[in-house]
């Protein structure tokens, strides 16, 4: 399998995460079939935040859609638009979107979206502007983090809650499984497969070091969480406030 580093100045693939409400899946695929994305990964999970914050997010009590597409960064602003009027981000439980810098792709995929985007190019040296003063509602450059959370199936709450008491506003948890390596399984005394809760919370990036530092400490790899915490930049955002 070819890796090919983000070099090219033809196409620099980005990763767009969204979080809405399950029941947007058919508009969401839609909307991805209609600019031809050409991986889409998606879970299911629910949200961490306060009752408080989730009435303010208009998303309290619901099953939430996280959707991971590949895509070009040209088409980012575009689709922020597509998604702020087609999903209703602009309004209260509308989603969440980030996007995350991809360092390397496959060729193949790589490709694929390369052709896209030169399409895509074409469509947008004819489209209309948007209304002024919109466009900057809709989404912005930002100084956020995502802090990823894998630990043992159970403990979910445990980094809610060190997360929340660092300065966190929530999250949202996934179920999955753990895979490690022989080395890592001696070393800790923990099992080569694990059934894991994943936890994703986007935290402003001046925060990240505080909320790691009281995850690992409550539920870090030492801990009977086992827990795994790393930390991803994003480069776009929309929905979220301070």
């Amino acid at each position: 399998m070819n890796m090919i580093d983000n070099k090219r100045p033809q196409v620099v693939p980005r990763l767009l995460l969204t979080i809405t409400k399950e029941e947007d899946q058919r508009k969401l695929e839609e909307l991805f079939d209609s600019i031809n994305v050409p991986v889409c990964f998606q879970f299911r999970g629910k949200g961490t935040a306060t009752s408080e914050m989730m009435d303010i997010f208009g998303m309290r009590g619901t099953t939430r859609l996280l959707s991971g597409a590949v895509l070009p960064k040209s088409q980012v602003k575009t689709v922020f638009e597509m998604l702020y009027k087609q999903l209703h981000f602009r309004h209260k439980g509308g989603g969440i979107a980030i996007t995350i810098p991809l360092n390397a792709l496959q060729n193949h995929i790589l490709q694929v979206l390369d052709e896209e985007e030169r399409a895509w190019m074409e469509i947008e040296a004819a489209k209309k502007e948007m209304p002024k003063g919109e466009e900057e509602q809709m989404g912005e450059k930002t100084e956020y983090t995502v802090i990823w959370v894998s630990v043992d199936g159970g403990y979910s709450d445990d980094v809610v809650d060190a997360a929340r008491n660092a300065g966190a506003k929530g999250g949202t948890v996934m179920k999955g499984r753990r895979r490690n390596s022989k080395s890592v399984s001696r070393h800790f005394g923990i099992k080569v497969q694990e059934e894991q809760d994943f936890v994703m919370i986007v935290v402003p990036k001046e925060r990240k070091t505080e909320i790691m530092t009281a995850i690992a400490s409550v539920c870090g790899l030492g801990t009977e969480a086992h827990g795994v915490v790393l930390a991803l930049p994003v480069e776009d955002v929309m929905g979220l406030t301070n």
